[in-house]
């Protein structure tokens, strides 16, 4: 009862923390950023933090749903709705693939292969100029209303009504991500982080587990990625890049990993500081990927880590 208390609590502040967030933040689009990243961050954590599966091919997904978004909306002139459905279900496609080949190896050769998977991507992206603009990307792409049959369109031209459009779908997904989490499936896969060789021991078929794993992940970064290229209103290159991939890795190791709160604390800070900092050295990510290493060796934990272990060492005898 505690423990759902507790989860309701923090859902409830999270809510309100983003829903106030463009009104506290100098300009909505970067409250808009942090939402998106958010959503790509707390889904790897699912696969990281909670099944103990790392990979490097998070912006084959996101980038991937960027572009099949972008042309579904460009040549087949879809609606909101459908257009982030295909670039989402693009994504799934892509993530029960590259899933099925990850997991057939375990450790350093299955990481090595998920950082191909993305390189390969990219290297389509580039030379697949007539589909993907190359370097140049897909310009101009109008973010298309909401159409509600029998109802008005619900326009989304605004920065602020976008952003509250994303918010929605990003407690939706955090949600559902919480809910996978805290059922016996979620119980699962913490088992195979903790012992996979134990979980077969007992009769779990552990590459299904982590394959699922993967592709839920796919899914919900590749939702981000729609969201991303309807707020951009362009579709560039650099979304399939590795750059992509380093951010959302960095965003979850910093946060904290295994936790889903610290991931998003970590999306924040990140792009809080690539914001301002960018604004004033140019080689601002090398003093970003320091602290990376520092966090990485002495604070496995992240942010999050190093905020649970003072309120645990400060807190009142008694007290939840």
């Amino acid at each position: 009862m505690k423990t759902l208390l507790k989860d309701n609590m923090g859902f409830a502040v999270l809510a309100i923390v983003f829903a106030l967030l463009p009104f506290v933040l100098p300009y909505t689009a970067l409250a808009t950023e942090i939402l998106i990243f958010s959503m790509a961050v707390i889904a790897f954590d699912l696969l990281l933090g909670y099944t103990g599966v790392m990979m490097f091919c998070q912006a084959s997904f996101f980038g991937t749903a960027v572009y099949v978004t972008a042309l579904s909306i460009i040549h087949l002139k879809a609606s909101l709705i459908p257009a982030m459905a295909l670039g989402v279900m693009a994504a799934g496609i892509l993530a029960l693939i590259f899933g099925f080949f990850a997991t057939l190896r375990k450790g350093a050769y299955s990481v090595l292969l998920t950082l191909a998977f993305n390189e390969l991507i990219f290297f389509i992206a580039y030379q697949w100029k007539s589909v993907t603009g190359g370097d140049d990307g897909l310009r101009g792409i109008a973010r298309p209303p909401i159409e509600i049959p029998g109802l008005s369109k619900i326009f989304l031209d605004s920065e602020i009504s976008f952003y509250f459009l994303a918010f929605l779908f990003f407690l939706l997904a955090f949600f559902i991500i919480r809910r996978i989490i805290d059922s016996p499936f979620g119980k699962v896969l913490v088992a195979i982080r903790e012992n996979e060789s134990r979980a077969e021991a007992i009769g779990y078929n552990t590459r299904i587990f982590k394959l699922i794993s993967f592709e839920i992940c796919g899914l919900f970064i590749g939702l981000a990625g729609t969201l991303y290229v309807l707020f951009m209103n362009f579709a560039h290159i650099s979304n399939v890049a590795f750059d992509t991939s380093g951010n959302i890795v960095m965003m979850e190791l910093i946060g904290g990993i295994g936790t889903l709160f610290g991931p998003i604390l970590g999306a924040f800070l990140v792009v809080i500081a690539s914001e301002k900092a960018s604004a004033l050295w140019a080689r601002w990510p090398l003093i970003l990927g320091i602290i990376f290493v520092l966090f990485v060796l002495f604070a496995r934990g992240g942010v999050w880590g190093l905020i649970t272990a003072v309120v645990h060492k400060y807190r009142k005898p008694g007290k939840i």
